[in-house]
């Protein structure tokens, strides 16, 4: 059954890549060798890699507050359209869980938002919109 399925893989990809030299102009260049064949599965992460121009920037107002104060996040998005959902994520126990602040992207792509922060010690926080992301800020809760 696994032998099926690799050569499944590889007739695929074999296809992909003739297809993408044929659109790219070079007939002569359809013809695929084997070793030159990418895999799959990197094949396709590149292409949603490729599709997505979706980018978050973030910076937060204090990097140390007290407990019960709020810090703000704010920056830009990418690709996101004006009014769009943002939400803030959290670092919880090794997974990303969202908490209850939540924004809409405004004209440019800017974008503010109060979050509250009661628990003592280092808040990882990120803001989201869908599966992009923004790059992570520590903030210390005294």
């Amino acid at each position: 059954m696994a032998t099926t399925k690799k050569s499944y893989r590889w007739r695929i990809a074999a296809i992909g890549a003739a297809c993408a030299a044929l659109l790219a102009g070079g007939a002569g260049t359809a013809v695929a060798v084997p070793s030159a064949v990418p895999d799959l599965h990197s094949a396709t992460v590149a292409t949603a890699v490729a599709k997505t121009h979706e980018g978050i920037s973030v910076k937060a107002s204090a990097k140390s507050l007290k407990a019960g104060q709020t810090v703000t996040l704010s920056g830009r998005t990418k690709g996101i359209a004006m009014g769009s959902k943002l939400t803030v994520q959290h670092l919880n126990k090794g997974k990303w869980t969202t908490l209850h602040a939540n924004t809409k992207t405004k004209h440019g792509g800017n974008y503010s938002v109060k979050v509250k922060l009661s628990k003592k010690g280092k808040e990882k926080l990120r803001v989201a919109h869908g599966k992009t992301h923004s790059s992570t800020v520590t903030v210390t809760v005294h």
